[in-house]
């Protein structure tokens, strides 16, 4: 007999309630929210250095896999835009991909290997790749600079953002423990 470390479905994921999906649909927007009514004065937005848009995207990928993620994921950048102004329009477009990415890459490293936390920091630096590698193969995105300049200015105003995803990683293995109902197999 052996026990799952997880309760959950099939596929390693516990089942999206309305409720559930619609708290992480709050949460993604009101983080990004409160980050953007702090006070800061810095080149780039406080939230490019934080990455608020990848914290709840991230919570919903673990508890509850891509789909979940992905609507999160994508939900808070568009509301915020119209809330806030932030992200900027020409930015909208290349974090509603990273964010897709991002939900994808660390839904299969998480069903691979659970406990691995810095998982979510090498979700959101495989994204940046991917948009990278996009803008520089079609320029999809529009005007948002060389790639490469991109690429780096983005990795290095986020380093604080990848500790706290890192952060929030850690927290996840350590508290999200199974239900006394494991599933037996």
């Amino acid at each position: 007999m052996q026990t799952t470390a997880f309760a959950g479905d099939a596929t390693g994921f516990k089942k999206a309630g309305v409720r559930g999906t619609t708290m992480l649909m709050v949460a993604a927007w009101l983080i990004p929210f409160g980050i953007h009514l702090i006070p800061w004065n810095g080149s780039a937005p406080l939230g490019a250095h934080l990455l608020p848009m990848f914290w709840a995207t991230f919570v919903a990928v673990y508890l509850y896999g891509a789909g979940v993620g992905l609507v999160v994921g994508l939900f808070a950048p568009m509301l915020n835009l119209a809330v806030t102004g932030f992200p900027a329009w020409k930015f909208l477009s290349v974090l509603s991909f990273e964010l897709v990415i991002f939900a994808l890459v660390t839904a299969w490293l998480t069903r691979r290997a659970r406990t691995l936390w810095i998982g979510a920091p090498l979700g959101y630096l495989v994204a940046k790749l991917g948009s990278t590698g996009l803008q520089g193969f079609a320029q999809v995105f529009g005007d948002i600079g060389a790639p490469g300049a991109f690429l780096i200015r983005s990795i290095r105003t986020a380093w604080v953002g990848l500790i706290v995803l890192a952060v929030i990683h850690f927290a996840l293995t350590r508290f999200d423990r199974p239900s006394p109902d494991w599933d037996q197999q």
